[in-house]
């Protein structure tokens, strides 16, 4: 029995809960007030000999029709900045009422002046709008305003006498109003709405609409949605995130919201096909592109995307693209080129060459070896999604590349050393050893024919990661070149393809890795941060 009386209790809740005032209400109220205050005004000033409105105290009639008047203009402005709460402006205006009306009553000459239907009137439409308990409420205060001023009447005034019947009758009126617009009325209008078919469909637009909140609060992009007047209506977390607004109440003006976000749609709204163009947060400098559509109730629906995200998608498929391009093309380079080279050594061994002609047999053969060097970069690119991970001891792997770079490099002016101790991640051996190949041979090419030492040290950070140091003593990077390290086609050397070093970034995303270049006084320090197998298991 508990839990049903606990059912009953919570259906009527909602059932109350279902009549809640709204601004729309406030306008329709406001707009009932200015109709009732301007006939008041035509039959007092206008109607030939009235005799009821104003006949017991005149100037009073007066002061309080003109102070009803100003009070429903501030009620105007209160509902067109929606400050305070629609449910306390609601409340609030009808107590107001009640007195208003009541003391217009009281300078008429009471119940007999014929405005007491006012009363009805208010009390009705508040009930439709209002649980019982405050219909009830409200209905209670009108009655006790009338017993007042019709008291009161007869106490300031010897010509008018308390009519306690009509009173009464007006006061069981009121109540019996607010009874029947809560209790039987809204009984019969539940009644007539639960079916088992609309039982159904409300079960249905509930979950539609929980699902669609779902759906906009999980939506990678963000999503606000404003209205004609400019306030923030809805707003998803991805949208607070982009626009640093993650404590902020709504609704509020998209102008208090984001001063970059209104000017941009300002600037949009001027061109007729709504074209936009990413802007920066002033708080996060964060790049923003926002997409705008317009919606039939005037506002706006706007979708916020991550400017930079975009970019290197973009990038990526443009890489992808013309990494298929490229190897294809490498492909067919790479026959005729071997060719040539072929042919140019060949020549080289020939015996009655005289010194220019040896001279030229050297600038093609450097030059083969450069395209050959352009053509397995581009190859490099198209094959570099085959990744095999395995568990590889770091430091023994660091220190077989070294003495194989060294040996294939002896007779460069370059001094290769090895710090290392026992240390262990998961990654592709052949990735590894193709990184810190591109690394020395970069360092080597950069710095052409000058005394060159590479210093490679390894070490376990004890935080589930391994490090790799790759450091130079050669030229460096200034800082106008860091920017765009690992750019794509970005070279510092004439005869640069520009892909070493975005080689190695992609080869370290494809491992869970990381590189970085670390500024240091003299050469260069690039740093690879490598996962160990826990820490990519988890």
């Amino acid at each position: 029995m508990t839990a049903d009386r606990g059912k009953l209790s919570h259906k009527s809740t909602n059932r109350d809960a279902a009549h809640k005032p709204d601004w729309s209400a406030l306008r329709l109220f406001n707009q009932y007030r200015l109709l009732i205050l301007m006939a008041l005004a035509a039959i007092y000033y206008f109607g030939p000999d009235q005799r009821m409105l104003g006949n017991t105290y005149p100037t009073v009639f007066v002061a309080t029709h003109i102070a009803y008047f100003l009070v429903t203009l501030f009620y105007i402005f209160l509902k067109h900045v929606q400050k305070p709460s629609v449910s306390i402006q609601f409340f609030i205006q009808n107590y107001l009422d009640i007195i208003f009306i009541g003391i217009l009553m009281y300078s008429s000459g009471g119940i007999s002046s014929g405005l007491g239907p006012l009363l009805l009137i208010n009390i009705a439409l508040l009930s439709h709008l209002s649980s019982t308990r405050h219909a009830l409420l409200f209905a209670a205060i009108s009655s006790m305003v009338v017993i007042g001023e019709e008291v009161l009447g007869t106490l300031t005034s010897q010509a008018q006498s308390a009519d306690f019947q009509a009173t009464a009758l007006l006061g069981t009126l009121l109540f019996l109003t607010a009874w029947l617009m809560t209790v039987p009325l809204r009984q019969l209008l539940n009644r007539q709405m639960v079916t088992p078919t609309n039982s159904r469909v409300v079960l249905d637009v509930r979950q539609v609409a929980q699902l669609n909140e779902e759906i906009i609060r999980e939506l990678d992009s963000g999503v606000l949605v404003v209205n004609s007047a400019g306030h923030v209506q809805m707003m998803n977390d991805t949208a607070r995130m982009l626009l640093a607004a993650e404590f902020v109440s709504i609704p509020i003006h998209l102008k208090n919201l984001s001063v970059d976000l209104m000017d941009n749609m300002l600037e949009s709204e001027r061109s007729p096909t709504l074209q936009t163009r990413p802007f920066d947060v002033s708080s996060t400098r964060q790049a923003v592109l926002p997409h705008y559509t317009r919606l039939s109730t005037g506002g706006m629906l706007i979708r916020l995307d991550d400017h930079a995200h975009i970019k290197k998608q973009f990038q990526q498929l443009k890489l992808a693209s013309l990494g298929r391009l490229s190897a294809s093309i490498a492909h067919e380079i790479r026959n005729p080129l071997g060719a040539i080279s072929h042919a140019v050594q060949l020549i080289q061994e020939s015996d009655t060459l005289d010194g220019k002609d040896i001279e030229l047999l050297k600038i093609a053969n450097r030059n083969t070896k450069r395209i050959n060097r352009i053509v397995e970069d581009v190859l490099q690119l198209s094959n570099r999604q085959r990744v095999q991970f395995e568990i590889l001891s770091i430091d023994h792997a660091i220190q077989i590349f070294a003495d194989r770079f060294q040996a294939e490099n002896a007779h460069e002016n370059l001094t290769l050393h090895t710090n290392t101790e026992r240390c262990v991640a998961m990654i592709d051996a052949g990735h590894l050893d193709q990184v810190l190949w591109n690394l020395c041979t970069n360092a080597c090419f950069h710095n052409d024919l000058e005394a060159l030492s590479i210093t490679i040290s390894c070490c376990d950070t004890g935080y589930g990661t391994t490090t790799i140091d790759v450091i130079d003593n050669g030229k460096g990077i200034n800082d106008i070149e860091k920017d765009n390290l690992f750019e794509p086609f970005y070279s510092t050397h004439h005869a640069g393809t520009g892909l070493g070093l975005f080689i190695i970034r992609e080869l370290c995303e494809l491992n869970k890795a990381s590189i970085e270049h670390i500024q240091s006084d003299g050469g260069a320090h690039f740093r690879i941060t490598l996962a160990t197998a826990q820490d990519m298991a988890a």
